[in-house]
């Protein structure tokens, strides 16, 4: 359970860093001496004192630490006198949601009380702080824990219930170190791998660790949808968003999202639960896109299977990572195979055996989703462009014995059975049998558009009639169906 959240402020705050890399850069040159990035990024997050103490190890007396340290200083401040203090993007919207969520909050600074003090005010946050650690309070500075510590217990937090948010080496050596959870929003210094490894997880913005607090104190994965829709639109439009085929399937993933979160309101899913069938339909044909663009078509048997691609994209490959951030730390866990399992099975004629009733449910929602919308489809697109034919072959084709044998059983065509282009249309309306919620029955009647694909006129008599009888048929199924 996360109580308390604790700050780094330069780099993490505000965006103070590339005014320090600047200054000193300035500082030594004026020296007439260089310095060099890792020097610089040594100094971030720990006291003045050690980087007094690294610096002189590097210039070895050359030139007096106290005193670039201070020229470093004024070229900062005549920066901030036209630049202002610059804020990291998102923390307002942190700050605020830790307020609503009863949360503490305290900022532990490697920068002394008099510069820090002055810098929290003139950003408007030093109001939502419960306490402050300045650097000139501690003996030890980071990479020890101290300061985190001191921080804790002055907002009456235990060390396991906190997270700290750094983006220093040396401030996320101290924050695991504190025996806390530790996320990293990166600014200037590169993390080496080994040091990435002690963080909880990495995030891009500050508004992100409100939906990993969340997901830590049990209230979901942490779904900011605002994120979702932009990583999404921003992945779509690498594969032409103007071409028709990518917009079909653009147009489609948002209508099969908003179905699934209907669907899941009407059998009385939580918030969070409803949070997690909203992003399966945004998720389930995201290896439509590479389809397209590797084979040319959306046609599964001529190409690939679509909903494994997803998936591999999305878990095996680790794109998910970028609509959730932090998810990876998932890997492993129910929520994450649930997600999965729903993405690759969406388009399976049967779902395998021994998944567990939650997984089957999330299949159920996505797989009633997908197929109400791809009715839509069949009406809104020329048949001759899904079907990759003409209308004279399409008007004059019959179907074929066995698809409507598995028509009149009452379930889905297998894809083996469609021997001509019609049969793909009947093939679509038998989707309809398949529909496991109510709810995904009564959209089908609302949106109209199975009537419309079954008010297809065929110039083969034989077919005209099979087509009264599906009409007929399928009214009866859907009013039974209704009356449930």
């Amino acid at each position: 359970m996360i109580k308390g959240v604790i700050f780094d402020m330069d780099g993490v705050m505000i965006d103070s860093e590339r005014q320090s890399n600047e200054g000193w850069k300035h500082s030594i040159e004026s020296q007439g001496k260089t310095i060099s990035t890792e020097l610089v990024d040594s100094f971030k997050g720990t006291t003045a004192e050690r980087a007094c103490h690294l610096f002189d190890e590097c210039y070895h007396g050359e030139i007096d630490f106290w005193k670039s340290r201070e020229l470093r200083t004024e070229y900062v401040y005549k920066l901030r006198e036209t630049e202002g203090i610059p804020v990291k993007p998102g923390l307002y919207v942190l700050l605020n949601a830790i307020k609503e969520r009863g949360l503490k909050c305290a900022v532990a600074t490697s920068t002394r009380r008099e510069s820090a003090y002055k810098t929290l005010h003139e950003i408007g946050a030093y109001s939502y702080l419960d306490g402050v650690k300045f650097g000139d309070e501690i003996e030890r500075g980071k990479p020890e824990p101290d300061i985190f510590l001191a921080a804790a217990e002055m907002i009456g937090v235990k060390p396991s219930q906190c997270i700290v948010i750094e983006d220093s080496i040396n401030g996320i050596i101290a924050g695991h170190a504190a025996g806390m959870k530790v996320v990293h929003v990166p600014d200037t210094v590169i993390i080496p791998r080994e040091i990435r490894e002690l963080t909880s997880c990495v995030l891009e913005r500050l508004d992100d660790v409100v939906y990993i607090i969340d997901y830590w104190n049990g209230k979901g994965i942490g779904v900011n949808r605002r994120r979702v829709l932009d990583t999404f639109g921003k992945y779509a439009s690498v594969y032409n968003d103007k071409d028709p085929k990518i917009k079909l399937k653009i147009d489609h993933t948002y209508r099969v999202a908003a179905l699934c979160e209907r669907i899941a309101e009407y059998i009385g899913l939580s918030k969070e639960e409803k949070d997690i069938a909203w992003l399966i339909g945004v998720f389930h044909d995201i290896g439509r896109f590479e389809q397209i663009r590797r084979y040319g078509t959306f046609n599964d048997a001529q190409s690939v299977d679509h909903a494994k691609l997803s998936a591999d994209i999305l878990f095996r490959d680790g794109m998910i990572e970028n609509f959730i951030p932090g998810i990876m730390n998932l890997k492993g866990q129910a929520i994450w195979d649930i997600m999965e399992n729903a993405v690759r099975y969406h388009s399976a004629y049967r779902l395998p055996e021994g998944l567990d009733e939650k997984a089957v449910m999330y299949c159920n929602i996505l797989r009633d989703a997908d197929k109400v919308d791809i009715l839509k489809v069949n009406v809104d697109f020329p048949l001759t462009d899904i079907y990759n034919t003409t209308l004279e072959v399409l008007k004059s084709n019959e179907i074929s014995k066995e698809v409507m044998e598995s028509f009149d059983e009452e379930h889905a065509v297998l894809r083996a059975l469609k021997k001509t282009p019609v049969d793909n249309i009947v093939g679509h309306i038998s989707l309809v049998y398949e529909l496991v919620y109510q709810e995904s029955i009564k959209a089908v009647v609302q949106q109209g558009y199975l009537d419309k694909l079954m008010a297809f006129e065929s110039d083969n008599e034989t077919v005209k009639g099979q087509f009264q009888h599906i009409r007929e048929k399928m009214h009866r199924y859907i009013q039974r169906r209704c009356s449930e």
